[in-house]
């Protein structure tokens, strides 16, 4: 065991330590980083060139089209492991490609590109065979276009880059990266604080905490030594204060750079005073609460009360002051953080929420720690009436606080009382298995109301908050397209020419040139009303006759300029209309003056399409996806303009809100809020209402979670303590009945997996075909036969398919019969280069080459996947004019949420069945195992002499044969036991009198002799007569003295009085046997006590008694001639204090070494041998053993072993 200098001195030493690790040298680690990528982006290359061979030659083999057909499938998995991507050419003609993606190889030109597109760096290969040319391209550094949670700039993996390195382009610093050629690729660089984040943080904070452990190892050793010294209250006090004392210091003093860095301690997380500044903070903090639990654990056994009422008061009041502090944690863990607790929807539990529920489980676990230590003293075993009154009144402050705090809900102020009640029953009796599975439901119901009810009130909370800014009636797709569009009218010479022509324009004009190319798609949200006007600003067409409301804004509109478009407004009438409009100036050329195009977005009463995909827009609006939980619904001046509700909401509003503009009201299973924004507009948002089993779902998942992490703690326990427990049967059972329930259940739960994943994807397949064979019915009628062509007809299928895509909630993209893009109604996807301008190569393999009427393929772009379902389109004769793809762009997150939806849905039921198996295993080990238990406390109490009841089981299994056969041998053994304890009688009595003959035998010979010889000899008139007379009567009484202490001795032996135990000290029990003897002749007796008092409980006349035995025997064997030695020695160990009686005496002979403690036993020329049996006797009385070490003539060592009492608290 370590001493606490040296552990100090390693926790000083860890700290220096970490006070060298630093921050590494950016440019010496950026050169150690080109030093690894230089040649994998080499050997990365080698394998692009490698590639390109091997595939130009299989398709100058076997042609494009069998090449595709052939191998389509295994390029698409080359693709999603290397990147690699191909594109085949003869002449400008592309006849095979692989990989969606927009890098400008992949179009219909051969012309050679630069390997870098939009940021991106490529490595690309090139191999010509006659008219073959094939290109490909293996990506390196991608930074797409749009960022976001899918798409997200970085080396590809098979770079191999440290995190935080990125590639820039241009002359600059940093090291050159490039090809097999010499030709630069990119620059090496570090993102900025790229490396505050790297293993030196890590290892400083390995070192710091390693410190940290060390200084309070040495504290627990140091006041742990207090304790075992008998000064509990100081070594407790001190270790509690000091813990206390270092973690303030560290928060006040303490420099928490580089660490909080660390989003784990950012206060934006959590944050509630100065003592928990952030999450990582709670979680230090809940660990050291931790540690002082387990120190009071560990000293439970010296933590004694007198058991008065202040003393309950005292200790109750710790327990229940620290439950307060623990619930208010809790709840701050909801209310003063941005961490999702809500385990209705766990697939949104982040890290974050992971390390929230282990710090209270932390903290709960180590309360029942603080409570188990503390719970005998206070709740004692047999309570007095003012004991009683000190638990209600302890009670009642907890009451009482809870209420100052702000928090009334009775079970959080009583959640103590059942833990306190069970603890306290572990405590009397043994802490069995049930109790645990108990103690852990207990906390897990404790925890799920805490989280369910405040989760609630927060989830109210963010509701109104997005209620407010769902009507807040910006739309962000609007004002990137409108930012995306501009430029393109602007400078769009058809649109300028019917602005500034001789002849005025019409409706029909705008429709064509400027509506249908530019406003279709999503714009259809909108009604779109369009203004022209020529450089002299005089109004040459519209396609409304009523004017711009623009132009005739009234003195209480407000319009706002949108951020980075100064050519866009946003306005809000007095009745509570909200619109768009901008102003374009038209110039192809910056020498001509400008026409102008007023454009105007009125949102449609009624939202028709569909969402904008989320992949086109950039960031990551963490509320706005909270917001797809929510059926919403909006009215204008009382009439529904929009619902996205599956339930039926009214036409119209007229229910009355209250003071704060809200009205919370639950219908048809949802619990929905109306929100007043404005002046006429009311926001509505509902979410299904949690019923049952929903919080029974919650329940189960942390009684789940709690069980595991106790799993942990026992087994990292039992690895520190090297103890494997033996199992009995019962733990057997359980285990076996959890291992088969979790078995089963980890089957069911894949199984299930499985087959709810292989529905999904057949049922969106199916929905997927029918909208596409929808469309394809639609654009039949709407095209006919007409043969499409890209140059001619590009605008009018876009705008067609704008409308269609809208009318069908879907995305419609049209391919030429060669694959090549033609129209789409998501053209940003394709402008923006998230996709490339031919269509899937394995849906192209299929369709054109394989001629399948129709294919159902899984797509990706970046993180996110989609599916797509391609048709021909034909024409009334059945020629090929088009194909038709129908990705699920918008509903992205739609497609995500019902797959997890349903992982959450297999996983909900698979916690909830785990749960209940646990419960039902441990009941049912129970009722198994408990006759058995029976039968093992019954064999436990088998005794010669004891009652032996038989056992009452009426069951026919086998363990009613066992209870059968126990019956029987309990019959058979009282019958032996009395035919036994007669003949012990017999034997007893027999030898009892062959003892007390003998022994009164001998003093009757010579009373017989005497007599006889006194009687003959006697002379009454002899001189000496009176002499002889006296010596006579002396012999006589000392026979009879000796009669007499025969049958004192016996008698004594007999009747041994029952004991009287206090608690004595040893030490002054043996001292006064010492100087009992010490006035003796001969009597050399040298006594060394303990340092400490050694307090035993035990009958102090039976202790003395029994040392008074040892030494008497210790003196009388000591053989004449020998100079006598005699030592005494008391001490503890561990938990017994040892008292040992040593003499140099002539030792026990080994012939009877093991009849010493027999009555009968006696080494000694006189006296009955009854004096070690009554040693031993007094001994085992008070709990204690007595034995013997011996050596012919040489000595004998008796020792004396007595269990240590507690001492009472300080």
């Amino acid at each position: 065991m370590f001493r606490p200098l040296p552990l100090l001195l390693l926790g000083a030493l860890c700290a220096a330590a970490a006070l060298f690790v630093t921050e590494p040298d950016a440019e010496h680690e950026l050169a150690k980083a080109a030093a690894d990528i230089g040649p994998r982006v080499l050997e990365m290359d080698r394998g692009l060139q490698e590639f390109t061979e091997n595939q130009t030659r299989s398709i100058a083999s076997s042609g494009s089209g069998s090449w595709m057909a052939d191998h389509a499938e295994s390029m698409e998995l080359v693709q999603a492991r290397t990147g690699m991507e191909l594109c085949a050419f003869i002449g400008d003609s592309l006849v095979a490609w692989s990989g969606t993606s927009s890098t400008g190889w992949s179009r219909s030109t051969a012309a050679r590109h630069e390997p870098r597109t939009d940021g991106s760096v490529f490595l690309h290969a090139e191999l010509v065979i006659g008219l073959l040319r094939v290109r490909a391209f293996r990506p390196v550094w991608v930074s797409p276009p749009v960022q976001n949670r899918y798409l997200i700039e970085g080396f590809h993996p098979a770079v191999h880059a440290p995190p935080g390195a990125r590639a820039v382009s241009g002359e600059g610093v940093g090291p050159v990266i490039s090809n097999d050629q010499g030709k630069e690729l990119f620059r090496l660089a570090w993102n900025e604080g790229a490396l505050e984040m790297g293993t030196w943080l890590v290892w400083r904070l390995l070192l710091l905490a390693m410190s940290a452990f060390f200084i309070l190892a040495a504290l627990w050793r140091s006041c742990f030594r207090l304790v075992g010294d008998g000064r509990v209250l100081i070594g407790v006090v001190l270790f509690c204060t000091t813990v206390l004392l270092l973690r303030w210091l560290t928060l006040a003093w303490g420099h928490t750079a580089p660490f909080d860095r660390w989003p784990l301690f950012d206060p934006a997380i959590y944050a509630t005073s100065k003592f928990f500044p952030s999450l990582g903070d709670l979680l230090i903090n809940a660990l050291l609460f931790a540690f002082v639990a387990s120190f009071l654990w560990a000293c439970r056994h010296r933590i004694v009360s007198n058991g008065d009422a202040l003393s309950v008061f005292l200790f109750g009041g710790v327990i229940l002051a620290l439950s307060v502090w623990i619930t208010r944690l809790c709840i701050g863990l909801i209310n003063d953080s941005s961490i999702d607790l809500d385990l209705y929807h766990v697939q949104s539990i982040d890290a974050y929420g992971v390390i929230a529920l282990c710090i209270i489980a932390i903290l709960l676990g180590s309360w029942c720690l603080v409570a188990a230590s503390l719970v005998p003293n206070a709740l004692p075993e047999k309570a007095d009436r003012s004991q009683w009154v000190a638990i209600a009144g302890v009670l009642l402050i907890s009451i009482v606080l809870h209420h100052w705090y702000g928090i009334v809900d009775t079970i959080m102020f009583l959640w103590p009382v059942p833990v306190i009640v069970l603890l306290a029953i572990g405590h009397r009796q043994t802490f069995t298995f049930l109790m645990g599975v108990v103690l852990i439901a207990l906390l897990a119901a404790i925890s799920t109301h805490i989280l369910t009810k405040y989760s609630h009130g927060r989830e109210q909370r963010e509701r109104v908050v997005l209620a407010e800014r769902l009507a807040a009636r910006e739309d962000p797709v609007v004002e990137q397209l409108f930012r995306e569009v501009a430029p393109e009218i602007r400078r769009d010479p058809a649109v300028y020419a019917m602005l500034t022509g001789t002849t005025v324009c019409g409706p029909g004009e705008l429709e064509a040139v400027v509506r249908q190319p530019y406003f279709s798609g999503y714009w259809e949200r909108y009604d779109i009303r369009l203004f022209g006007s020529g450089p002299q600003g005089d109004t040459r067409c519209a396609t409304d006759l009523d004017p711009p409301r623009s132009t005739n804004d009234p003195k209480d509109a407000f319009p706002v300029g949108v951020s980075d478009m100064p050519d866009l407004f946003i306005d809000e009438w007095s009745e509570g209309d909200v619109f768009y409009h901008g102003r374009v100036a038209i110039m192809p050329n910056d020498s001509l003056p400008p026409a102008q195009l007023l454009v105007e977005l009125q949102p449609r009463s009624s939202a028709p399409g569909f969402g904008f995909p989320e992949l086109l827009l950039a960031g990551d609006d963490a509320l706005a996806l909270r917001a797809e939980r929510y059926e919403q619904a909006r009215y204008v001046n009382g009439l529904l303009m929009y619902s996205s509700a599956r339930s039926s909401q009214p036409m119209h509003w007229s229910v009355a809100l209250d003071e704060n503009g809200e009205r919370w009201y639950s219908v048809n299973g949802y619990d929905y809020l109306a929100k007043a924004v404005g002046k006429n507009t009311i926001m509505v948002l509902g979410i299904p209402t949690h019923g049952l089993v929903d919080k029974a779902t919650t329940f189960s998942y942390l009684f789940t979670f709690f069980g595991l992490l106790a799993l942990l703690v026992l087994g990292v326990r039992l690895i520190l303590t090297r103890s494997i427990p033996s199992l009995g049967i019962g733990t057997k059972v359980r285990v076996a009945l959890v291992l088969f329930a979790i078995t089963g259940l980890v089957l069911f739960g894949i199984g299930s997996q499985q087959l709810l994943t292989r529905q999904f994807a057949q049922r969106t397949a199916s929905e997927s075909l029918e909208k596409a064979h929808a469309v394809q019915q639609e654009l039949v009628r709407q095209l006919g036969d007409e043969k499409l062509d890209r140059d001619t007809h590009a605008s009018y299928l876009q705008h067609l398919l704008g409308r269609l895509g809208n009318s069908f909630f879907t995305d419609i993209t049209i391919y030429t019969p060669d694959g090549r893009l033609l129209a789409s109604s998501r053209p940003q996807m394709f402008s923006v280069g998230l996709l490339g301008d031919r269509m899937d190569p394995l849906a192209f393999a299929r369709l054109a080459i394989e001629g399948a009427s129709s294919f159902v393929h899984e797509e990706n772009i970046g993180g996110a996947t989609f599916r797509t379902a391609y048709v021909p389109l034909l024409d009334r004769h059945g020629a090929l004019l088009a194909h038709i793809a129908l990705p699920r762009f918008a509903d992205q997150h739609l497609q995500e949420e019902e797959r997890s939806e349903l992982l959450v849905a297999v996983v909900n039921l698979f916690v909830l069945l785990f749960a209940i198996s646990i419960m039902l295993a441990v009941f049912i080990s129970k009722w198994t195992t408990r006759p058995l238990d029976i039968l093992k406390r019954s064999l436990a109490g088998v005794a010669l002499q004891g009652a032996n009841a038989p056992i009452r089981y009426r069951g026919k299994d086998e363990v009613g044969e066992l209870v059968a056969v126990y019956n029987r041998k309990v019959d058979e053994l009282r019958e032996s036991a009395e035919k036994l304890a007669r003949s012990e009688r017999e034997h007893a009595w027999k030898e009892m009198a062959r003892q007390v003959a003998h022994e009164i035998k001998n003093p009757l010979t010579p009373m017989k002799l005497g007599i006889q010889h006194f009687q003959q000899t006697w002379d009454p008139d002899a001189p000496d007569a009176r002499a002889r007379l006296d010596r006579f009567n002396t012999s006589m009484v000392e026979q009879i003295d000796a009669l007499s202490r025969v049958a004192g001795d016996f008698s004594r032996f007999a009747q041994l009085s029952e004991a009287n135990a206090t608690v004595v000290d040893m030490n002054e029990v043996v001292r006064s046997a010492v100087d009992l003897f010490a006035g003796e002749r001969d009597a050399n007796i040298r006594f060394t006590p303990a340092m400490d008092p050694v307090m035993v409980m035990a009958d102090k006349e039976h202790l003395l008694r029994v040392f008074n035995n040892l030494l008497k025997n210790a003196l009388q064997s000591i053989p004449d001639g020998r100079s006598g030695k005699v030592e005494v020695v008391i001490r503890s160990h561990e938990n017994a204090a040892i008292a040992e009686v040593r003499d140099n005496g002539s030792g026990i002979p080994a012939d009877v070494r093991e009849s010493i403690f027999e009555p009968n036993f006696t080494t000694k020329s006189s006296g009955m041998g009854l004096g070690l049996a009554m040693v031993k006797r007094m001994v085992e009385q008070a709990h204690g053993t007595v034995r013997f070490d011996t050596t012919e003539d040489s000595g004998t060592t008796f020792s004396v072993e007595l269990p240590l009492v507690k001492e009472p608290a300080s």
